[in-house]
């Protein structure tokens, strides 16, 4: 416990290696997304829907094993209540429609002889996400972040505060992106709504520590800056890495017992949650001491 209560590490020291470390990050996540691309889901590409019922209820885990085992997998599944069908979504591919829903119709017949899967409804269906939405979704992120700026800005009267924030809930959603890329998990609706979790959770761990350094420049007027940011992340320190534990343990249970449907958005969370605390530290405040020091007196 004498770690957490008094911590002395010099962040501001380390900045060059860590502004290398985000920076091959960053340069691993441009190869990624221009080489293989994000993995869309059918929300962005469209494809098709196929609906059906069973019998008697078998669980989605059932289903999905049966189709992996006839090389059907990829396919997002989702249970109506009330009723025992499956509505089975693939990616536009090679295949129509028709000749989609026969080779499921058939997997399912062999892995459930005495619980026949009847066919209800197949149709191809276009992308939930288009383009006037991804325009809007654009537009509302760009507004979300300049108000983040302003308003960080005016509480800590300097524009660089918010720009720091800001550039470092970019970096975190950003490198979660190239971890999603990378590891070939889909962005689907269910991952965007991971990213913008993850970037309300960056920016309130970044303005908590902010907010100590504030404090602390009106308490410690006499001490030098790199000493005084130093300080302020050590006295949060157990602050940080408390909350990050606990939600990286729960992101943990969702990511191993949560199941498929819900796999790729703990997976998204619980990298987020990583390299969120991480830029806080090591990214933000080294950018407020950087531009601090350009203005006073010059760089150690």
């Amino acid at each position: 416990m004498e770690f957490f209560k008094t911590p002395n590490f010099d962040y501001i020291s380390k900045r060059r290696i860590f502004f290398g470390l985000s920076g091959v990050l960053a340069v691993a996540t441009v190869l990624s997304l221009v080489i293989k691309g994000p993995n869309f889901s059918i929300d962005f590409t469209g494809g098709t829907l196929i609906q059906g019922f069973f019998k008697n209820p078998e669980p989605l885990e059932k289903v999905r094993a049966a189709l992996d085992g006839a090389q059907l997998g990829g396919a997002e599944l989702q249970s109506v209540p009330f009723h025992n069908a499956v509505i089975i979504r693939y990616k536009s591919g090679e295949l129509g429609k028709e000749q989609m829903a026969s080779q499921v119709t058939q997997a399912l017949a062999k892995a459930f002889p005495d619980n026949p899967f009847e066919i209800e409804r197949v149709e191809f269906v276009g992308p939930v996400v288009g383009q006037h939405l991804v325009k809007q979704a654009f537009y509302a992120i760009l507004f979300s972040l300049l108000g983040i700026v302003i308003y960080v800005a005016f509480r800590f009267k300097n524009w660089i505060w918010g720009f720091s924030g800001v550039f470092a809930l970019a970096h975190d959603v950003f490198l979660t992106v190239g971890f999603m890329s990378i590891t070939g998990r889909e962005m689907s609706l269910t991952a965007i709504a991971a990213l913008l979790t993850l970037a309300g959770y960056s920016i309130n761990d970044t303005i908590v520590i902010f907010d100590r350094i504030r404090e602390n420049l009106r308490a410690r007027r006499k001490e030098p800056l790199d000493v005084l940011i130093n300080r302020s992340c050590n006295e949060t320190l157990s602050r940080t890495i408390i909350t990050s534990l606990t939600v990286f343990m729960v992101l943990l249970s969702l990511l191993f017992f949560g199941g498929e449907v819900i796999r790729d958005f703990a997976a998204a969370l619980t990298f987020g949650v990583v390299v969120g605390s991480y830029s806080t530290i090591f990214i933000a405040t080294p950018m407020v001491y950087l531009w601090q020091m350009k203005r006073s007196r010059p760089l150690r």
